[in-house]
């Protein structure tokens, strides 16, 4: 699941645990050309990625009352999605909630991971569902 916040930004749900070697192999690739793919999918989302609850704690917890109005107020999301993302993070501690510019690491790779063909995988890779 993810939420669109401004042109090529998201919040994207992802595995407190997840490494880029679990998200190759298990992608399903064998090597060559899909496998650096792959690598530079998991490179673009993840190196300048911010987990946006730590943001929240460390910079913003003082003007915002709970992480459900920080939601609303800093990524301008509405009261359903905040609240849904607030009550996933609640019930699934393992998963972390990351701020992912698409364009920050100079490739897009947004139409290819949100294809119909992929997005599903995709999910289910970042979450360590697979």
């Amino acid at each position: 699941m993810r939420y669109g916040y401004d042109m090529y930004r998201y919040l994207i749900f992802a595995h407190k645990d997840l490494t880029e070697d679990y998200f190759v192999e298990r992608s399903g690739v064998v090597g060559g050309y899909a496998k650096e793919l792959f690598q530079r999918i998991y490179k673009s989302i993840f190196t300048e990625s911010i987990d946006v609850k730590y943001l929240f704690d460390t910079f913003y917890r003082t003007e915002y009352k709970d992480l459900v109005e920080f939601l609303k107020g800093y990524y301008q999301l509405g009261p359903e999605h905040a609240n849904e993302i607030v009550g996933i993070l609640n019930n699934r501690k393992e998963l972390r909630l990351y701020e992912y510019d698409s364009l920050s690491a100079g490739e897009n790779f947004d139409d290819f991971i949100t294809s119909e063909e992929v997005y599903e995988r995709f999910e289910k890779l970042v979450m360590m569902s697979v």
